[in-house]
């Protein structure tokens, strides 16, 4: 018997608890267990590198990152505070010195340094967007909802509110803009994921439910192609969530709110083009956010408004998913990895 181990993020605004682990049992096939791993106010996005663990945390204090020791559980290192809007995606940089979180209600990213321990040491910089797009109750102003490291170095934010992907340089002295491609007004890009050959990025946008194929060179993203993630014939309110590939860079997936289902694409040559493979139902409501664990055989995808967690068996060769439980539960949870 083999358990794969995962990490849950979650709100804590009615019964979710911060963060949760759970594990997959590969004989059973099923989610087995479901704990609370550390008791958290509004951890939404979780973070590992190797054995320390980054998460969100607000409380009466301020908002900003907590850092963990991950063992046989989760014990604090530190925690630093020192703002009052709290972020929605962070990321570690490669060689371990820098977080890098996005926050989305004001539209801005921060960037934080990291000791040799794993403590959050200081908040380095922040760096506000400026701007709004065409939907004006979504788009009032900038509100930045994912940031990472890229392949050589740089730092690309995606913005929401100003139709933008912001590419950054980053280190002590603070961020430094370098490049800003603007996508087309009122899609509301929300997060992306790079092909590992570094070549092309997948950006998912919100507001139009699409996967825009990113051809990406020293800081700099042109978009080639889109594809929407909803049937052609679905006529109701949709938003786009979370978007990843499998490990062998051969599929991506993308998951739909509303809809409540995850669209998978078929990676065609080097990446400059994907190919529809199917859409399948993912058995909760609000589908937030999901992942793929390290064998490329399982994907877990958490709901964040009834707290369904559905796990799915992957065909490696098609990229199609079935469904094999959604009876676990975890409590408004909006963010998926496995543990590393």
């Amino acid at each position: 018997m083999t358990k794969i181990k995962g990490l849950l993020g979650s709100y804590t605004k009615n019964d979710g608890k911060g963060i949760y682990t759970f594990e997959i049992d590969t004989d059973l096939k099923k989610i087995t267990s479901v704990e609370t791993g550390y008791e958290v106010s509004a951890s939404t996005y979780i973070q590992q590198s190797g054995d320390k663990l980054y998460g969100i945390k607000k409380s009466e204090h301020g908002a900003g990152i907590q850092s963990y020791q991950m063992g046989t559980q989760l014990t604090v290192i530190n925690d630093l505070l020192e703002s009052t809007d709290s972020g929605c995606h962070l990321w570690v940089s490669h060689d371990g010195k820098y977080l890098l979180e996005a926050v989305y209600g004001p539209g801005l990213v921060r960037l934080y340094a990291l000791d040799e321990k794993g403590a959050v040491e200081r908040l380095i910089d922040t760096h506000q967007q400026q701007g709004s797009g065409l939907n004006k109750e979504r788009q009032d102003n900038a509100h930045t909802h994912y940031i990472q490291e890229t392949h050589d170095g740089y730092a690309v934010a995606v913005d929401l509110g100003t139709d933008e992907v912001i590419t950054f340089m980053f280190g002590e002295d603070g961020f430094k803009q370098v490049g800003v491609l603007n996508v087309e007004p009122g899609m509301g890009p929300r997060h992306l994921v790079f092909h590992e050959n570094g070549k092309y990025a997948y950006l998912f946008t919100e507001l139009s439910n699409e996967v825009v194929v990113l051809s990406y060179s020293d800081g700099k993203f042109d978009m080639l192609e889109k594809y929407s993630a909803l049937p052609e014939d679905f006529t109701g309110h949709s938003q786009g969530a979370a978007v990843r590939m499998s490990h062998d860079q051969q599929f991506v997936y993308v998951s739909n709110r509303g809809h409540q289902s995850i669209a998978v694409f078929k990676v065609l040559g080097e990446g400059a083009a994907l190919e529809y493979v199917e859409i399948v139902a993912t058995q909760g409501d609000w589908p937030r956010d999901f992942n793929i664990d390290a064998s490329d055989t399982y994907l877990v995808c958490a709901h964040e408004r009834d707290g369904v967690l559905s796990l799915f068996e992957r065909n490696k060769q098609t990229g199609r998913l079935t469904l094999l439980d959604d009876q676990a539960c975890a409590p408004e949870a909006v963010c998926v990895q496995f543990v590393k």
